[in-house]
This record gives structure tokens, C-alpha cells and sequence, in this order.
């Protein structure tokens, strides 16, 4: 990212962490009147700061902000001269569950942190018991309160591993629930906002982006469990259903790919050593930007996520001379097979 790239999105960056600050005050009971988190407080000062020196009107207060962050999107914060992401759908507060938006975790850098909490939880342990953790918090989003404990009884050899990972869980907050209860999206098995009927579907989910018709199967009592830290539900749960069935297809086709990290992998693919990783995102500015970071050739995101939009955006988003495939799920597993067919032949 260019300098200037950088001043621009500072601004939208520090509102962002306003909003994300005020939603895990809210989260942990505090009260809604000031005193806001710093985080917010210094956001909306700075944005009063620049509405006054552009001529602009400034908003009235935090839930002014708030209101604004809710309707405006990060183009138009762009055409203002805030933000430098020109993406015309995302915005940084949902208007249905009043929380931050997947596209304003991105931007305040959730998925790095997801990517060292997990890390410094499992710093002492060995590969084998990383690998059971990970895939402990893969497919344990929402746990009970004595799950960690029946799981240790029936698989003595997760202990080590679910004992790290344990202190990754909290409370399910308010804002969750719904007459004491939490409902998850038959879809992507994260947090969701059921209709009123709860076979008529959600009205909200997480992942923001799942089928709304389906019914709610599964609501649990919030006092009976625990939920894992949202950034790592979205960072690392939710992209993990992408990779573990691309990777499962890949194997079964022949082309098995070499773990290398968290949610990274290696491959020789067009005759080229790739390192792939698995994301499943919303802000393809932000994504470009981390793809540089993370070092990878090859970013896959599930199907469903990738339209010639999120492409277009994604491309012009890389600096000059880099060369990074965005492939969907799909196109990485045909890819692969296609390609251990021709070497068959020959």
C-alpha cells in the first residue's frame, strides 16, 4: 500500500475501531450513554475535526456516527474523500443486528489478530496438538459449558489441546440473543438472528451472506454456553469450511497440498511452486492488501463470494508487478485436477 493509500483509509480506519471498540463495550454490559470507549470518542473527534476544515457538517454525537456508519457506504465515505475503498455494498455497522460488519472487522485488521491469538494459544504445543486444537475451534463455534470436559473424557488425547484453547471462549453477549436463547445459521453455523417463526429462517447471521430461507434448527439456551472470540468465528472457523472441503477434494483427486500454516499451503501448480491460502471475505481493497502481507500466489474464497466485482476490485487493488490469482473454491479444484490429468497422459 502506498503512502498515500494509507493517509487515506486512516481516517475510515479510526471509525472503524470506534465501532468495534463501542460493540465490545456493549458486549461486556457496559451502558450505551457516554462515557464511550476511547476508541470511538477519538474517532468521532477526529471526524468532527475534518468535517470542520472540508466545510462539511459533522455529526452531532457518537450515535450520530454510529447512524451514519449504518447508511453510508464505504464508496460514498470514499467520494467524501474518506476511506480510499471504493466498494459500493459494504458499510461498517449492519443495519439489521446493529453490530460491526464483517467488511469493518476487515478493516481494523480482526483477521491478523484472530491469526495471533491462535497462535499464542497454542505457542507451547506440538504440531500434532495444534492441528487438534484448530480443528477443535473449527467445529466448535458455540460450546457447553462442560463440552471442553466430555470431549477430554472421550478423546483423552485432545486434553493438551482443548486446555489451550479453552480461554478462547466467553459468554454469549446480548445482542445474540433472543429471550435467553442463541440460534446459528443452518448455513454457516455461526451466531444468527432468527425471524419471528424460527422455520421461516434468519433475518441476520455472521457470515452476512447465507440464504435467508432455510430453517433454524439449532437455538440453545445462552446461559448453558459459550461461544469463541468473534474474530476468530469469522477468520478462522468460517473460511475453514471452504478449506476443508477444498482440500479433501484435492486429496481425493490425487493432488493432495502440503500444509504450511494456519489455513496455507503449498502446491506446484502450472509447472509453479504456489503457496495457497484460504480466505472468505467481504472487502476486496482490504483483501488485496493482506494478501501482499500474508505472501501467498494463490487466494482462494468460496464461489459464492466472488463476483466480477469483488474480482475487478481485488486486481486493481494489488500494486504494479504483482502477480496473485484469486481463484474461487471451484476453479482451484479444477484447476488442480485438470492438471494431474495431463501429467497422467505424459
Amino acid at each position: 500500500m502506498t503512502r498515500s493509500t494509507a493517509d487515506a483509509v486512516g481516517l475510515l480506519t479510526q471509525i472503524a475501531r470506534g465501532v468495534v471498540a463501542l460493540s465490545a463495550h456493549s458486549d461486556r454490559g457496559g451502558a450505551t450513554p457516554p462515557p464511550y470507549p476511547h476508541e470511538m470518542q477519538s474517532a468521532l473527534d477526529q471526524l468532527v475535526l475534518w468535517a470542520l476544515r472540508k466545510n462539511h457538517t459533522p455529526p452531532a454525537g457518537v450515535p450520530d456516527l454510529v447512524f451514519l456508519c449504518t447508511g453510508r457506504t464505504l464508496a460514498q465515505w470514499a467520494a467524501m474523500g474518506i476511506g480510499g475503498i471504493t466498494e459500493p455494498t459494504q458499510r461498517l455497522v449492519h443495519g439489521v443486528a446493529q453490530v460491526p460488519t464483517r467488511a469493518c472487522l476487515e478493516i481494523t485488521g480482526q483477521a491478523e489478530f484472530a491469526d495471533r491469538l491462535f497462535a499464542a494459544a497454542v505457542a507451547e504445543l506440538d504440531a500434532a496438538d495444534v492441528a487438534r486444537a484448530r480443528a477443535f475451534l473449527e467445529r466448535n463455534v458455540v460450546m457447553s459449558n462442560t463440552g471442553h470436559l466430555d470431549l477430554m473424557n472421550l478423546d483423552p488425547r485432545s486434553m493438551t489441546a482443548v486446555k489451550a484453547v479453552r480461554h478462547l471462549y466467553e459468554p454469549v453477549p446480548a445482542r445474540l440473543t433472543s429471550a435467553g436463547e442463541i440460534a446459528l445459521c443452518p448455513t454457516c453455523r455461526l451466531p444468527a438472528l432468527s425471524a419471528e417463526l424460527p422455520e421461516h429462517g434468519t433475518v441476520w447471521c455472521e457470515a452476512e451472506v447465507c440464504p435467508r430461507d432455510k430453517p433454524v434448527t439449532d437455538i440453545l439456551g445462552a446461559g448453558d454456553v459459550l461461544l469463541l472470540h468473534r474474530a476468530l468465528r469469522l477468520f478462522l472457523a468460517l473460511p475453514s469450511l471452504v478449506e476443508r472441503s477444498c482440500v479433501e477434494r484435492l486429496r481425493d483427486a490425487g493432488t493432495p497440498l502440503l500444509r504450511r500454516s494456519t489455513g496455507t499451503y503449498t502446491s506446484r501448480l502450472g509447472g509453479t511452486d504456489v503457496v495457497i491460502r484460504f480466505y472468505d471475505r467481504t472487502c476486496a481493497t482490504h483483501l488485496a492488501w493482506q494478501v501482499v502481507r500474508d505472501l501467498v500466489t494463490v487466494a482462494v474464497l468460496p464461489e459464492t463470494a466472488l463476483d466480477h466485482r469483488f474480482r475487478r476490485t481485488f486486481e486493481s487493488s494489488l500494486p504494479d508487478d504483482t502477480d496473485i490469482s484469486l481463484l474461487s473454491d471451484e476453479e482451484l479444484v479444477l484447476w488442480a485436477t485438470e492438471e494431474e490429468k495431463a501429467n497422467a497422459k505424459r
